[in-house]
């Protein structure tokens, strides 16, 4: 579902921004575009939850000091309470380090937090952050805990705990929390510790939690923390055009081969690239796609491809068009993460790679190291 999405995303996000551009801010009716573009951006937003749900969503995986994660942002997480909440950090001196994705933990740590003070409502309380570390036996879980990760490994753990003195939950509600669209909440999503609960397991971590109507909630973040001497990852994306594949001829190839099952994002991007005078060749199967590049190869510049196609797959595409031109430059496009993108693909570390849903800048972005426009 979140592939469909994603995909109606680049046709309504690319085709927005378009018309803004072509009738300039000026336009009586650019206000109306500009809405419909943020509109979008929720969307792509919702998506981006259902997929971390899923667990599939984009990781830059470092080493984190959870202490230092919740020091950097205590001021922020304090401006984003109501003042009748008092946020009380308690962290672990000497806490170790976790491999994870930083933006993403904050974002979970932040949730956290939030739900606590939204739980405590207009009367005085607290919400209490402690860090800690823990050692999980396999097959031996604390006694009143429901998890998120049924599958937890054991081993040695950084533990974040929220605690708050809000109203509780029932064992009803307890038991739905980390259900996808479920809230409590009136304007609420709905989507917020599902989607949490999918970060967490994509860390190789668990999401406890407890809760005593009438007397509030903890919850317990745990992670597993970085061994010593432990590998990191270097997960910096390829260069938009490698030194293999820079043309040294001086008649440079000007087309992009775009091959994709969907109508709506063929013609987006094809009126993205006819805006910078650049000539597109469209394909909705692999085999089209193969069959076009067979044709022109000496006119086409790079090829935006996506990888989930019926029939002919992304994957079997490209490499068919690598057995074709080993040096052919190839964009791999997919609503999901690069790496989780990239690791069904052998040699596609010589591939770039698109994020779905993307707008006019981005793509336009992507292009400028392929095509003159």
């Amino acid at each position: 579902i979140a592939h469909d999405f994603n995909n109606l995303l680049v046709a309504m996000m690319s085709q927005n921004s378009l018309a803004l551009r072509l009738m300039g801010e000026e336009h009586r009716a650019a206000k109306h575009v500009e809405k419909a573009l943020r509109a979008s951006a929720r969307a792509a937003d919702l998506t981006r939850q259902m997929l971390a749900f899923a667990g599939k969503n984009k990781y830059v995986m470092t080493p984190v000091s959870l202490n230092m994660l919740l020091v950097d942002n205590l001021e922020f997480l304090r401006a984003s309470i109501p003042k009748n909440v008092e946020l009380r950090p308690q962290m672990m001196e000497t806490l170790p380090l976790i491999m994870g994705d930083e933006g993403q933990l904050q974002q979970v740590v932040m949730n956290l937090i939030i739900n606590g003070a939204d739980a405590i409502g207009q009367v005085p309380g607290q919400v209490v952050v402690t860090t800690s570390v823990c050692d999980v036996e396999e097959g031996k879980w604390g006694d009143g805990w429901l998890r998120a990760n049924l599958e937890l490994q054991g081993g040695r753990y950084a533990v974040v705990e929220v605690a708050d003195t809000g109203v509780g939950m029932s064992a009803e509600t307890l038991a739905r929390i980390f259900d996808p669209f479920f809230t409590t909440k009136e304007k609420g999503r709905g989507l917020g510790l599902a989607a949490v609960s999918g970060i967490v397991r994509a860390h190789q971590g668990d999401l406890w939690v407890r809760s005593v109507l009438g007397q509030g909630t903890t919850f317990q973040l745990l992670l597993p923390i970085l061994q010593e001497g432990g590998e990191v990852v270097d997960v910096e994306p390829p260069t938009a055009v490698s030194s293999t594949t820079a043309s040294t001829n001086h008649q440079h190839p000007s087309r992009v081969l775009i091959i994709d099952d969907e109508e709506p994002v063929l013609e987006a991007v094809t009126d993205i690239l006819a805006l910078s005078g650049v000539e597109a060749l469209t394909a909705v199967s692999g085999q089209q796609g193969i069959d076009l590049y067979k044709q022109h190869s000496k006119d086409i510049a790079v090829i935006l491809l996506d990888l989930s196609m019926p029939e002919m797959t992304g994957e079997e595409t490209f490499y068919l068009l690598r057995q074709i031109n080993p040096n052919v430059p190839v964009i791999l496009s997919s609503g999901y993460d690069e790496k989780e993108a990239k690791k069904r693909i052998a040699d596609a570390g010589q591939a770039d790679f698109l994020a779905k849903p993307y707008d006019v800048d981005i793509l336009s972005a992507k292009l400028r190291g392929y095509v003159a426009g």
